[in-house]
């Protein structure tokens, strides 16, 4: 046996050390896999929480557009309608085109066909002007 030991000695020393060497670096791999595996899972945990998070948030933003919408549109509404009447009054071309209709020597063909043309342009105006600052406000 010793005599056996004695030949092969050194055979034994790098058999016992390659071995050990490869536990220790399978033991190293197997450690940085845990790690990354765990880093891994923090980030998708970090990235479900932050889309939790964003979800939520939409979801909270509308709610808010919802009841701001349905408290201050109508409000803002009513407002911009009497603006618009106020700024584009028609009524004055009415009263004249209407004295002109009770009253046929008042106005002329050419007044007539002028506050025509100018009630139409102003009347396309408001439309137009209600539209966008309808669409806008939405």
């Amino acid at each position: 046996m010793w005599e056996f030991w004695r030949r092969h000695k050194r055979k034994v020393y790098v058999t016992f050390g390659v071995l050990g060497s490869g536990y220790l670096l399978y033991k190293l791999y197997e450690g940085h896999k845990r790690r990354l595996s765990d880093l891994e899972r923090e980030l998708a945990d970090e990235k479900r929480n932050d889309e939790l998070i964003r979800s939520q948030i939409k979801e909270h933003f509308g709610k808010i557009q919802t009841i701001a919408d349905s408290t201050t549109l109508p409000h803002v509404m009513r407002h911009l309608s009497s603006r618009i009447e106020e700024d584009l009054d028609l009524t004055h071309l009415m009263e004249r085109l209407m004295k002109g209709k009770d009253e046929p020597n008042s106005l002329t063909a050419a007044e007539k066909l002028e506050l025509w043309d100018r009630l139409k342009i102003s009347n396309f105006t408001r439309i137009v002007l209600s539209l966008w600052a309808t669409t806008m406000l939405n």
